[in-house]
């Protein structure tokens, strides 16, 4: 059976408003798109003056399946408990793939020095760009060919999928997400936290974690959000991660 890659990107003023993707059979197409534009619509950032939507067919066999990465709920007080949790998750994922090269105790001191301090500093960096920060954990340099836009993860969608009402649903997208990224070449970990002003939730994930979603990790109201993608140069190139996350169609089995 044939499928087809939709994708919707609506924006004002060339800022970034509203996006979504889908990997759908062609029966479901026209509801999906209808869905996606109602969504670019309604968006809480306000009414969009742009919105593209792009189909293109994809052959079943092009498609990668994955199951989704185990559910971890972390409940938090406050967006600097949450974000404490998150780096703390990080750091251990980060020091097995370090620990996993055979480093000198020096090296390792060194890596681990004000790491949480760095990631933070590097995580705001990512709050104008489009995409994710790709940062190498083996340089500490980050490797996103566009500074300003990053690497987009693409190409995905949950397997047997049906939601057609143009609703986001933040937890449903973002296991999907974070699963495809788990599996990418030279992946070690990755942080998001979205910018919707109205959704606080944030995660931290990884194949060795799993999907952690920390209840709280910014204030209500903000509209900062980013990604990061931690990667170790030492597993795979650059080329090759960016390739699978730009690229490869992947379809995720969701547990309900």
């Amino acid at each position: 059976m044939d499928y087809y890659s939709l994708k919707m990107r609506a924006s004002q003023r060339d800022q970034h408003i509203s996006g979504a993707e889908r990997i759908v059979p062609k029966e479901s197409v026209e509801n999906v798109c209808q869905a996606m534009v109602r969504r670019a619509m309604t968006h809480s950032k306000g009414d969009p003056d742009f919105i593209n939507v792009k189909i293109e067919k994809v052959s079943a066999e092009d498609i990668q399946l994955l199951k989704a990465l185990p559910v971890t709920r972390v409940d938090v007080e406050t967006a600097e408990e949450g974000l404490k949790k998150a780096f703390s998750l990080l750091r251990n994922d980060a020091v097995k793939s370090v620990m996993a090269s055979e480093v000198t105790p020096s090296e390792l001191a060194c890596f681990l020095d004000d790491f949480e301090t760095n990631l933070s500093n590097l995580l705001k960096e990512t709050f104008p760009m489009r995409g994710a920060m790709l940062y190498d954990i083996a340089t500490g340099k980050r490797l996103e060919p566009d500074k300003r836009r990053g690497v987009r993860a693409t190409y995905m969608d949950a397997l047997h999928s049906s939601e057609v009402d143009g609703k986001k649903n933040h937890f449903n997208e973002a296991i999907v997400l974070a699963t495809k990224v788990a599996n990418a070449p030279g992946m070690v970990a990755e942080i998001c936290i979205s910018d919707d002003p109205n959704y606080v939730t944030g995660y931290v994930a990884s194949q060795k974690m799993g999907y952690v979603r920390i209840m709280k990790m910014k204030e209500m109201n903000d509209e900062n959000g980013g990604r990061i993608f931690l990667f170790d140069s030492r597993k795979a190139s650059a080329e090759e991660c960016i390739q699978y996350l730009q690229e490869k169609k992947v379809l995720v089995e969701v547990n309900d």
